[in-house]
């Protein structure tokens, strides 16, 4: 789900702005001025992506492999086992968003609370905004799982007083024959009998109705009146920049647009860009 997917991509950057701190300290505490070189190390067969760069800035597929490439060296002593089993978990994770993998509920949840565990082990403060957004999904996914049940109860109810009014008829038209013509029509009784119980079946074993009433998506979380949400599909068919640059940079694709990089324009755009540029010559 779209929703679930931005969900993951703040915890990852909430694990970046939490860990880098934390894993500077520990690589300088260790190998001192040289720690920038250990840490080249764990890329030597990779692309230069996801380095600490000059400014220092980390992102999550760096932190995590070098705290699972430097375990034993700086992380075992301050870390447990159960943390090191959290690096290699989200460390699956990151690499199913960079290839835009979806997430249903229990991968989001997995995520979320993954990442407040980590933070919460090197006590980084991001860990209180990733537990606001555990709670979140846990409200909203309650709460959807709650409208769903009262609207199926509604439905179980509904389907109930049908089939007793069906055989409230039924009995009533059986008694009233047999008193004005007598048991000798019995099959005119049957017959209704029959019917009713066909009705009954039929009213049973109807799928449920395709009305929602208002709610609100689960995945753009905006307020929508039937099952599937128009947004969502406008979104879906439309992909955005910084998917397009997601995706190109999980395939190595340098000609993908990247970070807030503007796409090249068009041929109707380029059109456009060049005789406005002659409108500003003359």
């Amino acid at each position: 789900m779209r929703k679930d997917r931005e969900r993951v991509t703040r915890a990852l950057d909430a694990l970046s702005t939490g860990l880098a701190p934390y894993v500077e300290r520990e690589l300088r505490t260790v190998y001192h001025d040289n720690w920038r070189d250990v840490v080249q190390q764990s890329f030597r067969e990779e692309r230069s992506t996801g380095k600490p760069s000059a400014e220092g800035r980390w992102d999550a597929h760096a932190l995590l492999t070098v705290m699972w490439d430097q375990w034993n060296r700086v992380f075992r002593g301050r870390l447990d086992h159960a943390e090191r089993s959290l690096v290699s978990e989200l460390r699956e994770y990151r690499n199913r968003w960079a290839h835009q993998a979806d997430f249903d509920f229990d991968d989001t949840y997995r995520i979320l609370d993954s990442t407040e565990r980590l933070l919460a082990a090197v006590k980084a403060e991001e860990q209180a905004a990733v537990g606001r957004e555990k709670r979140d999904l846990l409200r909203a996914h309650f709460s959807h799982e709650a409208r769903a049940a009262y609207r199926k109860a509604q439905i179980n109810r509904r389907k109930f007083q049908d089939i007793t009014v069906y055989v409230v008829c039924a009995v009533a038209l059986v008694f009233v024959m047999s008193v004005l013509l007598g048991w000798a029509y019995w099959y005119f009784s049957f017959f209704i009998l029959l019917l009713f119980s066909y009705l009954g079946f039929t009213r049973a074993t109807s799928p449920a109705p395709f009305f929602y009433g208002p709610h609100e998506c689960m995945d753009c979380g905006k307020v929508i009146y039937g099952e599937e949400c128009p947004y969502c599909e406008e979104t879906e068919a439309k992909p955005n920049h910084r998917q397009l640059a997601a995706a190109g940079a999980a395939r190595g694709d340098e000609k993908a647009p990247r970070g807030n990089e503007t796409p090249p324009p068009q041929r109707g755009e380029k059109t456009q860009v060049i005789l406005v540029e002659a409108g500003g010559r003359e």
